[in-house]
């Protein structure tokens, strides 16, 4: 960037407007020593820097620490930022926490939301339920087969 003709490169100075001072304070931070303070908001944030700025092994870490955050309540959400920035172990156990929540996920406000959002997304969250019910009735099926 500030090797070309680019205002950068005549300035000297690179301005960033989709990220805060923190975050970007974080990802520095990160870059020279390989830490992070995380909290679940900033994880998420610097996951989607690491994102932009190809930052691999700070995604992976980010991953992690959302990953081992995910329950019940923030399932939903969890999936759907998965979903939006190629976080694979994010998206599976976000995956797990919404199957295990099924009965009164149509209940809560961030479904409502994604219906609104982006309705795809709960196609395969329902695609994914059906497909876990077929297989289990399959092997209850098989099960009792086998007893006989």
């Amino acid at each position: 960037m500030l090797d070309n003709e680019m205002e950068e490169s005549r300035s000297g100075v690179i301005e960033m407007y989709d990220v805060s001072y923190d975050v970007l304070h974080a990802f520095f931070h990160y870059m020279y020593t390989g830490e992070a303070l995380l909290d679940e908001q900033m994880a998420c944030d610097l996951l989607v820097l690491a994102e932009k700025y190809e930052v691999k092994h700070l995604k992976t870490y980010c991953e992690k620490f959302i990953t081992s955050k995910v329950n019940n309540d923030n399932a939903i959400v969890h999936y759907a930022f998965a979903h939006r920035h190629g976080a694979k172990q994010l998206l599976e156990a976000s995956m797990s926490a919404l199957m295990d929540s099924m009965p009164t996920l149509a209940e809560r406000g961030e479904y409502k939301e994604l219906v609104e959002r982006d309705p795809r997304i709960l196609v395969e969250i329902y695609e994914t339920y059906v497909s876990r019910q077929d297989n289990t009735a399959a092997k209850r099926d098989s099960d009792c087969c086998c007893r006989k």
